[in-house]
């Protein structure tokens, strides 16, 4: 009995000191070693982080000998490449840059694998790669029927980028906390042609669709019901696309082509006092190079008649079913999303999804917009993450521009979205 016991023991010894060796032992050399050689091609938005990642790229190539070919795309374009190559099953492409929103078609569409397999792999996992450290709600994004698709890449968050400086020189108090003093503050802060009351990305494109909906959710509006009865042109929504009309009196001509791109230059330019704005800009804002608004620049929910508004856009970094080189991919996404990774990168381009990063007093204090970001995450609002919301986008950007175009007016755009929408809904079996 004594000898089994203590045989049980030396079993009980020798499983820790197994895994004790390989939780220490792992590394990312080592681990790429079968893989050394592939080419990886990364099919990805055109956004900071792309930017960071290929200028840090040499480091993982060095260190596993894979090869990583970076390929950019405009957001209408990335679905365009991506879905080409993934309906013909060739294999292109063998990490893919998605939207959160797009989770669930892509795996209804049997494009994009889980990654437990690599997770639940010793050879491929990093032992010392704090999964719990991305914040909740950007996980949860890539999450479908209670599998993981992608690690979060980006944060990606809506709110008010201000400038403080502007503001003070105008003697307007800021940053506005309810839609009467935003507005309120545009209008005393519009100044043309040398300053504009806000930016506005009301492009036939995502762009105003997004922007559209921080003003909605400021309103207490929403696109549907609990039973997907479609609500956004209740009274609500007339009102708060009222008040998206009426900013375009105190924007600079020709908003109604801009996108986030536009938008963010504007605001490195000083030409507008504010706007709705992407936090993965807040790099550009502190760019010396290519910013004239250095150190001018704050962070806010968007103003809101209720709780703080903010509009959650992120991206995940996931593996294409035909890829040939799963398990090198795998390793390419625990590097390019790990802690490591995104520490360096702040200020490079990285937009970091974890929240200790957020968390460090120094980096708090030189870029504002960190305290923003991590009071917005674990709150922040979703588009729609079903299959059918990029066909309701383009009704809504086709009806909203319209609205700031001034060929239709408010009721006559939302009525159209809303039977648009329903209709959409009710064929998808919603309801």
């Amino acid at each position: 009995m004594k000898r089994n016991s203590f045989l049980g023991l030396v079993l009980i010894i020798g499983l820790i000191l197994a895994f004790n060796s390989v939780a220490f032992g792992w590394s990312l050399e080592e681990a790429a070693k079968p893989y050394a050689g592939i080419t990886l091609r990364f099919i990805t938005e055109t956004t900071p982080p792309s930017y960071w990642i290929e200028e840090a790229l040499p480091e993982f190539e060095q260190a596993t000998g894979i090869k990583v070919i970076v390929e950019r795309q405009a957001h209408p374009h990335l679905e365009e490449k991506a879905l080409m190559d993934f309906a013909a099953g060739t294999g292109i492409y063998d990490v893919f840059n998605f939207d959160y929103s797009w989770t669930g078609k892509y795996v209804k569409a049997g494009y994009i694998v889980p990654l437990e397999p690599f997770i639940n792999n010793p050879e491929l996992a990093d032992p010392n790669n704090n999964l719990e450290d991305f914040y909740p709600r950007m996980w949860e994004g890539t999450m479908w029927d209670g599998k993981a698709y992608g690690y979060p890449f980006d944060s990606v968050i809506q709110y008010l980028f201000w400038n403080k400086k502007i503001f003070d020189d105008h003697g307007v108090a800021g940053p506005p906390k309810t839609p009467d003093e935003w507005m309120d503050s545009m209008q005393k802060l519009n100044n043309p042609p040398q300053l504009y009351g806000t930016g506005m990305m009301a492009k036939r494109h995502l762009s105003v669709v997004c922007e559209w909906l921080c003003v909605l959710w400021a309103f207490q509006g929403e696109l549907w019901d609990e039973n997907y009865q479609v609500t956004l042109n209740d009274e609500n929504g007339i009102k708060a696309t009222e008040f998206y009309k009426k900013m375009a009196d105190y924007a600079p001509p020709g908003v109604t082509t801009w996108t986030w791109d536009d938008v963010n230059t504007a605001l490195q330019q000083g030409r507008v006092a504010q706007s709705v704005q992407w936090d993965e800009n807040y790099g550009s804002m502190e760019d010396p190079e290519e910013s004239a608004v250095v150190g001018q620049m704050r962070y806010a929910p968007v103003p809101s008649y209720g709780d703080p508004v903010s509009h959650y856009g992120g991206s995940s970094l996931g593996i294409p079913t035909s890829s040939k080189n799963k398990e090198a991919a795998f390793l390419f996404i625990q590097w390019a999303t790990s802690y490591d990774v995104q520490l360096r990168g702040v200020g490079k381009g990285s937009s970091p999804t974890r929240r200790s990063i957020y968390q460090i007093p120094e980096l708090r204090e030189k870029y504002p917009s960190f305290v923003a970001t991590d009071a917005a995450a674990d709150t922040t609002g979703w588009r729609p993450r079903i299959p059918e919301w990029d066909a309701m986008v383009e009704a809504l950007a086709l009806e909203l521009n319209s609205v700031i175009a001034g060929t239709k007016t408010v009721e006559e755009a939302l009525n159209t979205s809303a039977k648009e929408i329903d209709s959409i809904l009710t064929e998808a079996g919603y309801k």
